[in-house]
């Protein structure tokens, strides 16, 4: 008989500290924080040293839903739409440069 996770449906149990924060989170939207002018210096030396060194980095992106990693190679800079294209073994991204957070 096979009931898959059926079993265990009826006996998840939430705290609720843990059930007041996840309520919090869902109706608090995320804000893509302002960068200082000394960390947007960093983190533009940083994609153009990996750009010339076509060496993967990785960037800390901040969309609506949160902070998000992405992982890849930066293929080039689009001026028109001011963004980076990254490729990594997903495909092919274009992440805003506005919403770069961190780069690691």
């Amino acid at each position: 008989m096979n009931r898959g996770n059926k079993l265990w449906e009826g006996h998840r149990m939430i705290l609720p500290e843990h059930r007041a924060r996840m309520m919090e989170q869902e109706l608090e939207p995320y804000v893509v924080p302002q960068l200082h002018e000394d960390a947007s210096v960093e983190i533009e030396y940083r994609v153009q040293q990996a750009m010339a060194r076509r060496q993967p980095l990785k960037i800390i992106v901040g969309e609506a839903d949160g902070e998000h990693t992405v992982e890849g190679r930066i293929l080039s800079y689009r001026s028109e739409t001011r963004s980076l294209q990254i490729h990594n073994e997903w495909g092919r991204f274009q992440i805003p440069i506005q919403n770069i957070v961190r780069v690691l």
